[in-house]
């Protein structure tokens, strides 16, 4: 009864049912109209006439193959649900407010040591890479210390001390943040240091912590004097911009230090709140050059949801930090044609020569993933991925194994990691270069969400990620194909389903 009345009172259950009310009414209008009305053939035209549209936009195939098979099943409702979700647009981070920003973001590089100049002497094989990055916005960097924490409670210890030896700014952007062991006393940091007249900026996704924060939870955080932008409010009219996501974890202090990866600010990360078995996810910290890139990220946002613009350049890092490396951090959003965290992992594993070792808490690749994956790994590259045993969503969960048949055949090697749920995102290859960050291996993180990634090519964080893979293989299943479950007509069915649906999901 307690779970019932829970649900019945959540803000995420009553956001579902108004989308669903609205949508039901929507079609309900729409076929009123065309058999009562006459305008049957007007809807049918605009279905075709959309359909002819989706098939030459420049869209990724498995979104298209979506979007035509729904309009193909609805010919009369289908091109005007088209035109009512398909928007991906989001007025607030449109390029012309945007081109400022990016202006200031190449002035500010000149007062910095990028890697750019040596990076092809370092590092041949990877300059591509870097070229690439470069070209969306985002530079190399030495100058930086790194430090890479296996567990969430490392994490959130070393960033409490941090936070109350900062002097000038404290900026956060994440995902989650639910109250509790960690984010309480977090929270009483923060506002002691508003106090001492530290700038303090908390941004939020809201469906992200739909289900753990009450409706205007920045007003509360603004009471104390934390100044809070919420990405994405939810609202209970029919809004296709909800479907997406803020999905960054970004934590910077003084412009100096910076921490991200896959970790949220909730206490099931560090398995205080044991939900789906033991919670498995990591983070890094970074001092000096490379905090850069993670500030602008902030600032562009904070600039997008509140209109406040800033000069970055009072924002540069100040602390001189002994170089571990190349790091080269960067953004990834659904405003722009750039497909950034897709094309890194990709070229990782195209370049990838001995190994390809990969963790991530979702598989649901598009066609150029699962090729190169199965490319490399038939070409002789020790391709391995380690996934959860316990998942958190079901559905997305089935939509994951249904893709391990085909990627066993073909010689990629997976590990189920048996203690519980893995939730960090995680690329190493070859000893040279690794990715830590927020991007899955999925649809919605390469297309719909605004996600970071932080790739490390010849630095001490390189070892320890290892270790952390090791570790992790030594608790894990490896699987086969003859240790997959038999599935029913129904159950396979049902996964055929939704992994046509995938690209939403």
């Amino acid at each position: 009864m307690r779970k019932i009345t829970k649900l019945l009172t959540s803000r995420l259950f009553w956001f579902a049912l108004s989308m669903i009310l609205q949508l039901g009414l929507l079609a309900y209008m729409v076929f009123w109209a065309s058999f009562v009305k006459g305008w049957f053939i007007f809807f049918f035209l605009l279905s075709i006439v959309l359909g002819f549209f989706v098939f030459s936009r420049e869209d990724k195939p498995d979104y298209k193959i979506v979007w035509l098979f729904l309009i193909c099943i609805l010919p009369l409702f289908g091109g005007v649900l088209y035109l009512t979700c398909a928007n991906k647009r989001l007025g607030r981070f449109s390029k012309k407010r945007l081109a400022p920003y990016r202006k200031q973001l190449s002035e500010a590089d000149r007062y910095l040591e990028s890697a750019g100049p040596v990076i092809e002497s370092v590092t041949p094989e990877y300059a591509r890479l870097a070229k690439y990055l470069n070209k969306t916005g985002f530079d190399a960097w030495t100058g930086t210390e790194c430090q890479y924490f296996t567990y969430a409670d490392e994490f959130f210890l070393d960033m409490l001390d941090e936070v109350r030896k900062a002097g000038k700014s404290v900026f956060m952007e994440y995902f989650i943040i639910a109250p509790g062991h960690w984010w309480d006393q977090l929270v009483d940091i923060l506002a002691e240091k508003v106090r001492e007249g530290v700038d303090v900026r908390v941004v939020y996704d809201d469906m992200g912590s739909i289900g753990v924060l009450p409706r205007g939870y920045e007003k509360t955080l603004e009471a104390k004097g934390i100044k809070c932008a919420v990405f994405n409010p939810v609202r209970f009219h029919f809004n296709p911009r909800m479907n997406f996501r803020d999905h960054r974890k970004i934590f910077c202090i003084d412009s100096n230090i910076c921490y991200t990866g896959g970790l949220n600010i909730a206490d099931e990360y560090s398995n205080d709140d044991i939900r789906f078995g033991y919670w498995k996810d990591n983070a890094i910290k970074l001092k000096g050059s490379a905090v850069w890139n993670f500030t602008y990220m902030f600032l562009e946002m904070w600039m997008c949801l509140t209109g406040e613009e800033a000069e970055l350049s009072k924002y540069l890092p100040t602390l001189s930090a002994r170089s571990d490396g190349i790091v080269l951090p960067f953004g990834d959003n659904p405003m722009t044609n750039d497909t950034s965290a897709e094309d890194t992992y990709l070229q990782i594993i195209q370049n990838a020569r001995k190994y390809v070792w990969i963790t991530t808490p979702y598989l649901i690749p598009d066609d150029a993933m699962m090729n190169a994956l199965i490319v490399a790994a038939r070409s002789g590259v020790d391709v391995r991925m380690i996934l959860p045993h316990y998942p958190d969503k079901k559905s997305i969960f089935e939509v994951t194994q249904s893709n391990y048949e085909v990627l066993l055949k073909n010689g990629v090697r997976l590990y189920s990691y048996t203690p519980g749920f893995l939730h960090s995102k995680m690329f190493l290859a070859d000893d040279e270069i690794a990715v830590v960050g927020t991007t899955n291996l999925d649809y919605r993180a390469f297309y719909l969400h605004f996600e970071l990634s932080c790739v490390f090519i010849l630095s001490s964080i390189l070892g320890k990620v290892k270790e952390d893979f090791q570790g992790m293989f030594d608790v894990s299943e490896e699987l086969s194909v003859e240790s997959l479950p038999k599935l029913g007509v129904t159950r396979r069915i049902f996964r055929y389903f939704l992994k046509l649906f995938s690209p939403g999901l």
